[in-house]
């Protein structure tokens, strides 16, 4: 999906309707869309959590014990 020619279909669309409901409707839905963090993210940090959840599903995980016992020696609980 190309988001750019998306947004323009969308806002194309949009000019184009008489339907008061239709520009109602995506006014409060613009209005109440809280901002995900992760869409806040820069796409290099996006790109580290995707990075960081594919490890997890291989299996490429620490487990927590070894994580304290490794942070434990700067005092970091």
């Amino acid at each position: 999906m190309n988001l750019e020619i998306e947004k323009l279909d969308l806002l194309q669309s949009i000019i184009n309707s008489d339907d008061a409901g239709l520009i109602s409707d995506l006014k409060a839905l613009v209005d109440n869309r809280k901002a995900d963090w992760f869409d806040e993210l820069s796409f290099e940090q996006q790109k580290d959590v995707m990075d960081g959840i594919a490890e997890a599903d291989r299996g490429e995980t620490v487990p927590h014990s070894e994580v304290v016992k490794l942070f434990g020696k700067w005092g970091l609980r």
